[in-house]
């Protein structure tokens, strides 16, 4: 089993608002470094733009597993991130999109995990697996985006 894990960064635009784009920086490299840390060897990160991030997991151990290695993710980026004086709490909302469950190519995977996503901030529950019914959200987002 694949899994794709795409991170969203919940309210990062008030970090980069209020404190400019050097601390909005300083948060993202302290964020790729923490995920890097969780990453096995054979995982791949990648920062895909924004406050958004890719975490791809290589022969994943069932849904159960990927849940907790989400769940030490979260708790992994939500601790305290200090900038100079300045102390962020930074929460992700993470959708996660399972191979072969939810697609087979890497667009449909990544989309999939995108969905879930724009699910999990909806719903402000922080993590959830894409199902079948989130793609139509995706597709009406892109058309009013």
């Amino acid at each position: 089993m694949l899994a794709v894990m795409s991170l969203d960064l919940d309210r990062f635009k008030l970090v980069n608002d209020t404190h400019g784009h050097a601390a909005g920086d300083a948060v993202l490299t302290v964020v790729a470094q923490r995920l890097m840390r969780h990453a096995r060897d054979e995982d791949t990160v990648c920062h895909n733009g924004g406050d958004e991030f890719l975490y791809l997991l290589i022969d994943a151990r069932g849904r159960e597993a990927v849940a907790r290695i989400a769940g030490l993710v979260r708790e992994a980026i939500e601790s305290p991130i200090g900038v100079g004086a300045l102390q962020f709490a930074i929460t992700p909302s993470l959708g996660i999109a399972l191979c072969p469950e939810h697609g087979t190519g890497g667009s449909t995977l990544i989309n999939h995990a995108d969905a879930a996503v724009y699910r999990a901030k909806q719903l402000r529950s922080h993590c959830e697996f894409f199902e079948p019914p989130m793609a139509s959200s995706v597709a009406s987002r892109r058309r009013t985006d």
